[in-house]
């Protein structure tokens, strides 16, 4: 029979390098030629770079016979490889909105699950580097991501389908999608504050789309400059409330009982 942590392991490697394969591999274009005021600047993909240096050590981490039964890999992994392994696809889809739409929502869906996932659930996880590094901070930074790519792939896809915005406009829709995006990025780190590299990208997705649309479309370009200004609040805010001990004796509950877990946690 085969062994289900074997099976997940396996999967999430190829996955992640099945994703790069294809993203590298297609044609993106020229982000600043298209007629999309969601998309960032070009610049701001090279943010794909970390992204996939973060999720390679994140493939190789769990795919090792130690993790093999880790309970943070556990609840990550299915979830980072149906998203990572499906955000390859985007670019192959794109001549295809009816196929790139629901791919990109699947996609997002699954990138925020393994992100709120990540988050630890007891002092051992949140004391352990080796999974912020390995585990929270490239899951952080590759959904942090997705959720700007989500709104830039879904206006493209929906331009490339023909339709046009009804009223109020394509510029409101658009400012009303960067919001979005924006809400989104604010929530999942105020809410679920796993790694402040999750706020990072949204922050810089949104920044890129402010460099790019601002000087020629002001109503979006502001929405994308609020917006990110707004996911970078909420994840400084969202990192020091996840550090404030939340007893009144100035420690957080079952920090005495597990402080030699912690403790040990922290050299894994």
């Amino acid at each position: 029979m085969v062994d289900r942590d074997v099976l997940r392991q396996v999967t999430v490697a190829a996955a992640v390098g099945g994703g790069f394969v294809l993203g590298v591999s297609g044609d993106y274009g020229d982000a600043a030629a298209g007629p999309s005021p969601v998309v960032p600047a070009n610049y701001a993909f090279v943010i794909w770079g970390p992204i996939y240096a973060g999720l390679f050590g994140h493939a190789v981490h769990q795919a090792l016979p130690a993790r093999r039964r880790d309970p943070v890999l556990r609840r990550t992994g299915w979830p980072t490889a149906c998203a990572v392994g499906l955000s390859g696809l985007w670019v192959w889809a794109q001549d295809l909105p009816a196929l790139q739409l629901p791919l990109i929502a699947v996609t997002a869906a699954a990138a925020v699950v393994a992100c709120t996932r990540a988050a630890p659930t007891d002092p051992a996880e949140a004391a352990s580097v080796r999974d912020r590094w390995l585990v929270r901070v490239p899951l952080g930074l590759f959904s942090g991501w997705i959720t700007v790519a989500t709104v830039a792939g879904g206006g493209e896809a929906l331009i490339a389908s023909g339709i046009s915005a009804p009223w109020p406009g394509a510029a409101a829709w658009a400012a009303a999608a960067l919001a979005a995006a924006g809400a989104a990025g604010a929530a999942l780190a105020w809410w679920r504050p796993v790694s402040l590299s999750c706020a990072a990208a949204v922050t810089w997705g949104l920044a890129g789309v402010a460099v790019r649309v601002l000087p020629q479309n002001p109503v979006p370009g502001t929405a994308a400059l609020l917006a990110g200004a707004a996911v970078a609040a909420a994840g400084v805010l969202g990192a020091r409330r996840r550090r404030t001990p939340r007893s009144r004796g100035g420690r957080a509950p079952g920090a005495g009982a597990a402080g030699p877990a912690a403790s040990a946690a922290a050299d894994r």
